[in-house]
């Protein structure tokens, strides 16, 4: 199968968290060719380590960058990639260990849409985390359910509508997903599990910034949402009045009076 994905993994100064991101990637790497990007802004010493490791392992790209933030980092790993799928696999969070890896790689490769997104276990629990909502409840996603670890987006996204905003640290994924599906792009959703993810990483360490940043993405983004549920709105009436039922005597008298 030609090379369709690239996972691309930032880490910085954590050593066993990057150990086993790339002993949960080993499979995808070296048995369906999926090629890993690490961006490395690791202390001197540790990203010796990183780049060691990384050069004993099939498929890996390690770069070094100076500590700029994650988006930067995740902004790196983009231009550097060369696939069709991208994949933001942080140091810490690791591929599910019992993902159907054939399955997953064939489901990429048939889907026609601009993104997918799958779901994420907690680590230590094994539970499924941030549960799709109802479908009612899918957009805007301002409850911010759509779990970084797990969505899987083309690259020609971030070449059509710009990279990860370098103004927010940990919240910057929420504002690319309500960046891109504000536009007319296509989503898939998939109900099985691709990562888990460590409960006690930064992004739950730093709640309270993230609720921060959050809101002040939902304010620069109010009018979008709100031409969007406007938008909503207009559907439901003409469905509405396409299936009134003096309306659908109407066309069928206008039917009998044309014969």
């Amino acid at each position: 199968m030609d090379n369709i994905l690239s996972i691309i993994t930032v880490t910085k100064n954590d050593l066993n968290g990057f150990i086993a991101t790339i002993k949960s990637t080993r499979i995808l790497r070296e048995k369906f060719n999926i090629n890993q990007i690490v961006v490395d802004s690791s202390k001197t010493g540790i990203s010796d380590e990183v780049r060691k490791l990384s050069s004993s392992e099939k498929n890996i790209k390690y770069y070094w960058q100076e500590p700029k933030g994650i988006s930067p980092a995740f902004n790196f790993g983009i231009v550097v990639s060369n696939t069709e799928w991208l994949w933001f696999l942080n140091g810490g969070d690791c591929v599910n260990m019992d993902l159907d890896c054939e399955l997953f790689t064939k489901f990429l490769a048939s889907s026609s849409a601009d993104a997918i997104i799958f779901e994420t276990k907690d680590m230590k629990s094994g539970r499924i985390l941030e549960k799709k909502p109802p479908m009612w409840g899918l957009w805007p996603p301002l409850l911010s359910w759509i779990p970084h670890p797990s969505t899987v987006v083309k690259k020609k996204l971030f070449e059509n509508y710009g990279n990860f905003n370098a103004d927010y640290d940990i919240a910057m994924d929420y504002e690319v997903w309500l960046r891109f599906f504000s536009k007319n792009v296509n989503v898939d959703l998939a109900s099985f599990a691709i990562a888990s993810f460590n409960r006690e990483g930064i992004s739950y360490q730093m709640n309270r910034k993230t609720r921060t940043e959050v809101a002040k993405i939902i304010r620069k983004y109010f009018w979008t949402i709100i031409k969007k549920e406007f938008f909503s709105l207009r559907i439901v009436l003409k469905s509405l009045i396409i299936n009134l039922p003096f309306v659908n005597y109407k066309k069928d008298m206008n039917k009998d009076l044309s014969k």
